[in-house]
């Protein structure tokens, strides 16, 4: 254990009352008594408990205490031995907590008291021994004034009128100025009344009601000997009848109120600053403009960044723990020429290996937005198991989504990927496109169709120039899904005619869209039929809840989740029934029943002509697994064509499938799998160094990046495929000319 440092604690001490859990989130220790003692380091275990329990006045025996740490206010330890009192020590500063309770009571797990609510008296303890001190102590028999909550209503919402009684007396101590500052705005909520502050020092702070003789008033000052605040004077009358909810309109701070509703915005992130004003107006009885409910979720995204500042030193002692669990894991980050976070990129060995020995050489590529880790962007790569579902390869965090950092996260998918040749299929709204294409070369980068065809949607909503709507809309939309899906470029050439005839502004808008990279028929590398980027869709719910969390809890949610997704794939193998996948073999018994009513002719053992309805004949070659119309070729399963010809033969059709979707394939993807992650020895970020060493100028861990926001209005839609807009042109509705209208130059005018 390290050893602690010489230190002073002021420690309150807890008995006979109860925490009470705030709207808030946040609890009160009320009722009972609370006593200080001065804690210094050496005290030995016998000599503070001693110490605790005669300053509480009570017997020890049957009883236990507890303490809480700095970093975590809301758990609450046992204390057994020295090592306890130890920890106590190293794990606080300037102020503590200890509870007594009965041992047969079963304890409140979380604590985390903001002010104690009785007489409060001090005394010292020496290292080792007792001893006495200056004390400056409230008499027991004074009485403490009781809160006059007889006036509240019944229309007090719940969670207000749990705050009646966060003003107690004279005496009553808080953490700091801040915690009596929101306690005051708390009980005014619940008491339904107005206050102005007379005095807001920074040693002493004077609050009366703001009604006109009302003698309410209350008065807290630091204490001597620490930075904790007590009230000193506390007059709870009021000469006036409380306001009704139209009246109370209080002076919102919006920290303060960030702080109360925050647990309920982070339970629900994507709400609307609307949903907040209700919730206010519902549980607080406050009414919010939607100015002031945008600006409680700004603040509350402002405390996660906040929050997250320390935990980029963790950073580095995260990637060391996921290399040593898995040799072979990529987990690396680097940072600017201040020590500030900059880029994180991590691959786990499991992941590698599994994409090494089974799955295809398709990798997706796609980018979000993280809403609460400073606006950064979350990047990952993706593949295909045997059974086509998602198989997570790599992921990165990029603070700024620029070419460089892109590179940087391109360069280790490379080395991830080895020498394989791959196919990289990225949606159009990732930003430098041209960097996939430097990395892994153009004729590998394909367009995702579904982000193309958004695009297109844009495209015709945005024009002026034409109008399709309804019927039409949908009809140049099935023309622009058939030039996609067209295997052989007769298809295409046929699609792309139709689409040309229909409207010649949306034929030039598919050849500037460089359908080379999206179509079927002209992307010559195979991507097994996979056009769009479905694993990146399945991924963005994977991560859906993690979108507003920082950096540190991201990776231990993206690691637990990876860990449940690949044990539950790996158990699931051993439910087939086929030598192939559930999906390959829905998708196979599809093809069958589509290819039933197929006319067919025997060329020869290995050879089969088919016809449609249509008219449309197809060769099917059984020794060379081919098709004419391609799909086989493309997919590495039976197309309708080639089932019908399997079935004709009596053979088995599973033996016609290509070894990506076996069985065998699977369970080499899934031989190795990862292990939960080991977090019991996490150490706090304040006991990290950030600092560079002098020899080598290594830098151990980074700091929290400074976010400035770019100048500019923001870009509302992200940057894709984008084609020049046609202007409408000016027409004559008169003599049908163009270039003006029936007031200008008109020859028809005044004829």
């Amino acid at each position: 254990m390290m050893g602690t440092e010489d230190k002073t604690l002021f420690c309150f001490c807890h008995w006979g009352g109860k925490n009470k859990v705030l709207p808030d989130g946040s609890t009160s220790y009320v009722g009972g008594i609370t006593d200080q003692i001065i804690v210094k380091t050496g005290i030995k275990y016998n000599d503070f408990v001693n110490a605790v329990f005669d300053r509480l006045g009570i017997d020890p025996s049957d009883k236990v205490l507890q303490f809480t740490v700095k970093f975590d206010r809301a758990q609450l330890i046992r204390l057994r031995d020295q090592e306890g009192v130890n920890t106590l020590l190293q794990f606080n500063d300037g102020f503590a907590h200890v509870y007594a309770s009965s041992s047969e009571k079963e304890p409140n797990s979380e604590v985390a008291p903001n002010m104690a609510t009785t007489r409060i008296s001090t005394t010292e303890v020496e290292a080792v021994s007792l001893g006495s001190a200056e004390e400056e102590q409230v008499s027991a028999d004074t009485p403490i004034p009781a809160p006059s909550n007889q006036w509240i209503t019944d229309g007090t919402p719940d969670a207000a009128a749990n705050w009646s009684e966060l003003l107690v007396g004279e005496g009553q101590a808080f953490e700091n100025a801040d915690a009596f500052r929101l306690a005051v705005f708390k009980f005014s909520i619940a008491n339904r009344f107005h206050y102005r502050i007379l005095h807001n020092k920074p040693r002493y702070i004077s609050i009366h009601c703001a009604a006109d003789g009302c003698p309410w008033k209350v008065s807290a000052g630091i204490e001597k000997k620490s930075q904790n605040v007590s009230i000193r004077k506390f007059v709870d009358s009021h000469s006036h009848p409380p306001l009704d909810s139209s009246q109370l309109k209080p002076r919102i701070r919006m920290k303060w109120l960030g702080g109360i509703m925050q647990e309920d915005i982070l339970g629900s992130p994507d709400c609307l600053p609307r949903k907040v004003c209700e919730d206010a107006e519902k549980n607080l009885a406050i009414k919010l403009t939607y100015r002031q409910a945008w600006s409680v979720k700004q603040r509350i995204r402002e405390a996660i960044n906040e929050k997250s500042g320390e935990s980029y030193k963790l950073i580095p002692w995260l990637c060391n723990r996921l290399i040593e669990a898995m040799p072979g894991t990529i987990a690396t980050w680097s940072c600017t020429e201040e020590n500030r976070f900059k880029r994180l990129f991590v691959s786990y060995d499991c992941s590698i290996r599994g994409f090494d020995v089974g799955c295809r050489p398709l990798i997706f590529v796609d980018v979000y937005n993280l809403n609460g880790l400073h606006n950064s962007s979350f990047i990952v790569a993706s593949a295909l198991d045997a059974d086509n579902e998602m198989y997570p390869l790599s992921y990165g965090i990029l603070l700024s989504m620029n070419e460089e950092d892109l590179l940087w996260f391109l360069e280790k998918l490379k080395v991830v990927v080895q020498n394989r040749e791959v196919v990289v299929v990225s949606g159009t709204s990732l930003p430098f496109l041209s960097s996939l294409d430097k990395m892994f070369g153009d004729e590998n980068h394909s367009f995702c169709f579904h982000c193309v065809k958004e695009n297109f949607n844009k495209f015709i909503d945005g024009n002026t120039a034409f109008k399709v709507q309804g019927r039409g809309k949908e009809i140049a939309l099935k023309y622009l899904s058939d030039i996609a899906y067209a295997r052989t470029l007769d298809s295409y050439n046929e699609a792309l005619g139709k689409i040309c005839s229909f409207r010649r502004e949306l034929y030039d808008w598919v050849i500037a869209s460089q359908p080379e990279r999206w179509s079927n028929a002209l992307f010559r590398k195979p991507r097994w039929d996979h056009l769009n980027c479905k694993s990146t869709d399945s991924l963005n719910s994977f991560i859906e809840e993690e979108k507003f969390v920082h950096v540190l809890e991201l990776m231990e949610a993206y690691h637990e989740k990876l860990y449940m997704l690949l044990h539950s794939n790996k158990l699931k193998i051993e439910q087939w029934n086929l030598p192939i996948g559930p999906r390959v073999a829905e998708k196979i018994f599809e093809n069958q029943k589509a290819g039933d009513n197929l006319a067919m002719t025997v060329l020869s053992d290995i050879e089969f002509k088919l016809q449609e309805l249509q008219g449309r004949e197809e060769v099917v070659n059984l020794k060379l697994w081919t098709c004419t119309c391609l799909e086989w070729q493309m997919t590495g399963i039976p197309c309708s064509h080639a089932c019908n010809a399997i079935t004709m033969t009596s053979m088995n059709i599973y033996q016609y499938v290509a070894d990506w979707y076996k069985r065998e394939t699977q369970e080499h993807i899934y031989a190795e799998v990862m292990d939960e992650l080991a977090k019991f020895d996490i150490p706090h970020p304040d006991d990290i160094i950030s600092s560079a060493s002098s020899g080598n100028d290594v830098v151990l861990c980074p700091l929290s990046p400074h976010i400035k926001r770019p100048p500019g209005r923001p870009r509302k839609e992200p940057k894709g495929l984008q084609v020049e807009t046609v202007k409408r042109p000016i027409r004559c509705s008169k003599c049908g000319g163009v270039g003006h209208n029936k007031r200008t130059k008109c020859s028809s005018v005044g004829q």
